[in-house]
């Protein structure tokens, strides 16, 4: 990551922006933000050019956003305060070093998604549009579409109608 673009990210963390300015500061950066809301410490572990956000999409404090893959959360999303999307993992190595070689696959979040406080998503991971995260859940596998999942390793709790609430 370049020292501007590193010093731009940084600084779109502040709580001293909007989320319309924060987001105009990240667009600067290299992100591809729709209309969004983007509240204080976003966080970037690389280069903010691996996020995409849809319109409509509402980020609260705090999104840990990983390296080394495309990070894309859809349109009308809600992500809580404190979520983590890592895209990159590390290969099982040998008993003198068990991270070994780092991996990385993209992670997708689909249109109208709500990702509760403190969910993790990591690796390859892609959740259907209309699903539901509850918070604290560590997801690990892809989500289905108008889903409720929650726990750790996430699991699926129930389906939605795709139509209503609840």
């Amino acid at each position: 990551m370049s020292l501007v673009t590193r010093q731009i990210a940084r600084l779109a963390a502040a709580g001293v922006w909007t989320p319309q300015q924060r987001s105009r500061l990240l667009r600067a950066a290299g992100a591809r933000i729709g209309r969004a809301r983007v509240y204080a410490g976003i966080r970037f572990i690389a280069e903010p050019s691996w996020l995409t956000v849809g319109d409509g999409t509402f980020i609260n404090a705090e999104l840990l956003v990983g390296a080394n893959a495309d990070v894309t959360i859809g349109a009308n999303a809600s992500l809580g305060p404190r979520c983590a999307l890592l895209p990159s993992t590390h290969e099982a190595g040998t008993a003198d070093k068990r991270a070994g070689a780092t991996s990385a696959s993209p992670i997708m979040i689909g249109d109208g998604c709500w990702l509760g406080a403190g969910v993790t998503v990591l690796s390859g991971v892609s959740i259907g549009a209309g699903c539901v995260v509850a918070a604290g859940a560590v997801v690990t596998s892809d989500c289905e579409p108008n889903s409720l999942y929650g726990g750790v390793p996430a699991r699926k709790i129930r389906d939605f109608d795709e139509t209503a609430g609840g």
